[in-house]
């Protein structure tokens, strides 16, 4: 019986370790499948492509918010990041522009605040498209990081040093 009690201790704090070790990502991204379900059509000219913007703005995020992780289960972080991306092509100056809008919620559930950033970027819209969207993305997605750096709501967030937010939480957003 001694060694079954010792057993779970032993597992208890091991889990424990875990959930700690976890913890140590700053942001879980959440970006809906739906941006890929349902892609935007943008044309130059006589050209036009479906752009899943979801895939794409994963990947971009992972570059400039290097302390994150996905929202998923057993994802560990101190903020979620919920992106709803906008980007629209004009083909007459060759400009793509484009805008996130970003829910920055909490450990309770409740949104701390919402930050909207955008920026431009000029290029010809061809079969390497994702390689242009991918380069404004990255743009707005630094603009967007000195934002949540600044913002006062985030950061009184923080100084209260409430427990870390786990992924399951996104699932609610689907």
């Amino acid at each position: 019986m001694k060694k079954i009690k010792f057993y779970i201790l032993i597992t208890f704090f091991f889990c424990v370790g875990l959930a700690k070790a976890n913890s140590s990502n700053d942001y879980l991204i959440h970006v809906s499948d739906y941006y890929d379900k349902h892609p935007t059509y943008i044309k130059s000219y006589s050209i036009g492509y479906w752009i899943p913007q979801a895939s794409i703005l994963k990947k971009s995020s992972k570059l400039i918010f290097t302390s994150s992780a996905p929202c998923t289960a057993n994802h560990y972080g101190n903020l979620i990041l919920s992106f709803e991306p906008h980007i629209f092509f004009n083909p007459l100056m060759k400009t793509l522009y484009g805008d996130i809008s970003t829910k920055i919620y909490g450990n309770t559930g409740n949104i701390i605040t919402t930050i909207k950033s955008e920026d431009e970027i000029q290029g010809s819209l061809n079969i390497l498209h994702e390689r242009l969207i991918d380069q404004l993305y990255r743009k707005i997605l630094v603009k967007l990081q000195n934002q949540i750096n600044t913002n006062e709501k985030v950061n009184f967030y923080l100084s209260q040093k409430k427990d870390p937010v786990e992924g399951s939480f996104c699932l609610l957003f689907n």
